[in-house]
This record gives structure tokens, sequence and C-alpha cells, in this order.
């Protein structure tokens, strides 16, 4: 799923991101992953910045769990990749190894690892171009010429319980396992009524938990120094491009989302360099389909998987990949001829420019805004028919949200034009 684009954070003038928006999908079969960048923020932490390199992403920090609330089960790791590749994968344990594995305890899995990305131009400090690109994945990783280290994302300390007595499983914070979670949060000490959170969960609507499960995590970029750049012109220590990315998992056991799980991505530039058009973010997924044996089709599973985009459904956007097993068979629990379903991934929402009077996600609004106010109030369904007829592109709009006359604002009759979509009342 995504990015949330930039928040201010107390203490530091803020850098910008601007996002060309990128929207990856997958087609739900027996299975559906969907990786969200929702654009949203109901409650924030403030992170005092220039952060002290003691605070920033680190190996040492580094965390895996599971996510196992609903049908489907996966290990996810707190440097930013969701799945993974076994060791040893002729001969791997399906009972323990689960990586988008579904259902649940039938030892298929779908993937070999999935990981944000975001690509960026930079001017280095001899005037040449040169672009950056950073990830959170497990092989094929450039090497610091500097520190002689791996560069990929790595995760902040103080946001999970670093005590194995205390957290047995060395798991990354998890909304439904209170040993997880640290004795303070660090985003949270600038609540001046409960400073830290002590004994709280620090969840995406607060501390009210509301998924059956949620994952925290918090990395950084850090690691990446193989360039003459440097992003925060008050502390040249800090590398890479500056950014914080805040990644919580979602997973409901209803039935409408049992075969789900979202992912959420806040990047925040916490850098004094501004990036306007010359960023980018996405998803690398690597399908696994099948897992990774030899199964019945006399091939690793790994290796035969096929991959589509579809953009439309019935005339609807969808934007959507999806991949499957060419022959339909991995290796599960039971044999080395399971069936296989279809897996999919799809880009939810991400903050578009707001500036460009572009329809960048389809939707028929242009310049959309997350804090842009409450906006013009426009009183009657008629001067809201006219209002929406002269701004925005009707086809587009009812192909995404459904007809006009359906939504709660213009049903009532009253609408701030802050609410773009109308689906608040007055």
């Amino acid at each position: 799923m995504s990015s949330s684009g930039e928040r201010n954070r107390p203490g530091r003038r803020p850098g910008r991101i601007g996002w060309r928006p990128e929207r990856i999908g997958w087609r739900p079969g027996l299975l559906a992953a969907l990786l969200a960048a929702a654009g949203t923020w109901p409650t924030e932490g403030g992170v005092p910045t220039p952060v002290p390199p003691d605070q920033r992403g680190r190996i040492d920090a580094e965390r895996s769990g599971f996510h196992d609330a609903n049908n489907m089960r996966t290990i996810f790791w707190n440097y930013g990749m969701v799945g993974d590749y076994p060791e040893d994968p002729a001969n791997v344990d399906l009972s323990v190894f689960h990586s988008v594995e579904e259902p649940k305890g039938s030892g298929m899995n779908y993937s070999d690892g999935i990981t944000p990305f975001v690509l960026a131009q930079i001017t280095q400090g001899d005037g040449s171009t040169a672009y950056i690109m950073e990830t959170g994945f497990r092989e094929r990783q450039g090497t610091s010429p500097g520190q002689n280290r791996i560069m990929r994302f790595e995760p902040r300390p103080g946001y999970f319980e670093p005590s194995p007595s205390a957290n047995p499983a060395r798991s990354p914070a998890l909304s439904n396992d209170p040993r997880t979670w640290p004795a303070s949060w660090p985003d949270r000490l600038d609540d001046p009524d409960d400073p830290g959170w002590r004994g709280s969960w620090n969840g995406y609507f607060g501390k009210q938990i509301v998924a059956d499960q949620e994952s925290y995590t918090v990395m950084d970029d850090q690691f990446y120094d193989a360039w003459d750049y440097f992003p925060d012109s008050r502390d040249s220590s800090r590398r890479g491009l500056g950014l914080r990315i805040e990644v919580r998992g979602f997973q409901w056991a209803n039935p409408q989302a049992r075969n789900v799980i979202f992912w959420h991505y806040d990047i925040t530039n916490e850098s004094t360099t501004d990036y306007n058009d010359n960023i980018v973010f996405g998803l690398y997924m690597d399908s696994g389909v099948g897992g990774s044996a030899l199964s019945c089709d006399g091939i690793y599973e790994s290796d035969d998987d096929n991959a589509f985009f579809d953009r439309t459904l019935n005339e609807q956007v969808i934007n959507l990949v999806y991949t499957w097993d060419r022959r339909g068979h991995g290796r599960d629990l039971t044999s080395n001829c399971g069936r296989t379903g279809y897996v999919g991934y799809a880009y939810l929402e991400t903050p578009g420019n707001p500036l460009d009077s572009v329809d960048n996600d389809d939707d028929g609004i242009t310049n959309e805004l997350r804090d842009g106010g409450p906006g013009e109030h426009v009183s009657g369904q008629g001067a809201i028919a006219a209002y929406v007829a002269t701004n925005y592109g009707l086809v587009h709009f009812e192909a995404t949200y459904g007809p006009l006359a359906n939504r709660p604002a213009y049903r009532v009759g009253e609408w701030w034009t802050g609410d773009e979509d109308l689906d608040w009342v007055a």
C-alpha cells in the first residue's frame, strides 16, 4: 500500500514531498492481499528533528513477527518487508514458514517478499544528478562503500519491547499482544496529558484498538550513504533522503475482510530538502504462488508464476495487479500438488498532486487536498449538482463513488466542498 505524504512535526522546518501517484493492485481470487496507501491521519505524534543518531534506523533493532488474525498468515519484518524466502527453499518446513499463507494452517504460501520503495532524483555536492532507490528487501541491496553494510530501510529503536524475557517472540509491536509494546512510545512523548502513552496501544486511531490485529513499526533511510548528498542542512550526519516511514498492518476476521491484509505507509520528510516532482513511491512484489518447493509439475513453484494488470472491471477503475501459478499447483502441508488461487495487490489511495489540475486517481476530482479545511458551503441539491458539473468530471466521479444522487451530502442538500467525495453529513 503507500504513503500519506508529509506531516508537520514539532521542532523542524519540514521539507516537502511531492508524490506522483502510483497505483498497484491484485485480483482477488481465492486470496486478496491489499496494500493500502491511505491519506488520512486521525491522530499523530511528534518526533523532534533533527533526530539524534542513536534514535535512527539500526540493524540491532531488526525484528520479525506474524500477522495471523484472519485466514491469511504471514511473516513481516520491521525493515519493511512482508513475507520472506526460506533459507532452504526445496526442504522448507511449511508448518513454521508462513509467507502470505492462505488459508492459515494449510502451508500454501503466495509470496517471496513484498517491500515499499522510494525513488528520488537528487543533486550531489559536485552538482551532478543521481538517483537514490530505497527499499526494505532481503536481497539485491547495494552496499555502503564507507560503512561496508547493506543499504536498506532499517527500523528505529523504541517502537517495540526489546527484552526477550518480556517479549519472548521478539516481535514487533502488535495491538493484540501488550507484551510487544514498549514501555513508552517515542512519538508520543510530546503528549502533555499522557507523555509516552505508557501501557496504551499506539494505533492509527489513537489508543483505541479497532482492527482485530494491528502492527506498528517505524523505519528510516539512514543507511543510504553511498552518495555525496546530505538532505538536512542542520545535521550533516543525516543520510539517505531524510525520510521516516511508519508502517501499519491491519487484519479483520470479519467475513468481508478475512482474506485480506491492509498495509498503510506514512512517509514523512524529516529533512530540510524539498522533494516536489522528483520523487515516486511504489511497491515491489516477488511472486511466489504455491511456495518455493518442488511440486507435482516438476518445477520449483516460485519459478512458474504469471502476472497481469487490470485497470478497469465493469467500467470501474480498480487498478489491480494479480499473480497466479501457471499450472495452478503448489506445495502445501497435504501434498505437492495442492490447488492454488490468485493473489492480488491493490493500491487503495495515495495523495495526488494538489496543484497540477490533473485528476491523478481518475475519480473525477482534481487538486485534491487532505488538509484543505471545510471549503465552500453549498446549499440545495440543484446548487450541488451545478457545482459538481462545473468542477468535477462527473463520469469518472460516478464510476468511482456511485451516482451523485446517492451521495450523503447531496441527499441532505447541504455540502461543504472540502468534503470532496460528498460523504459527510453536516
